[in-house]
């Protein structure tokens, strides 16, 4: 393998990763957003999502 195939491995995998986690932070706030919608302690959505006040703040259409 040569040098750049190695760093273009490496740069897909991290992308992957980085897109992997996206999604998952993006789930996280449906899942939030669903719950406050329930009526649960916005402090405790906070706490189980682990999600901050901003990523909230922002995506509450």
């Amino acid at each position: 393998m040569t040098i750049a195939e190695r760093l273009r491995q490496e740069g897909h995998q991290i992308g992957w990763q980085e897109g992997k986690l996206e999604g998952m932070h993006e789930q996280a706030i449906k899942i939030a957003l669903r719950m406050l919608e329930q009526g649960i302690d916005r402090d405790l959505v906070l706490a189980a999502t682990q999600l901050s006040e901003a990523d909230l703040a922002a995506n509450n259409h």
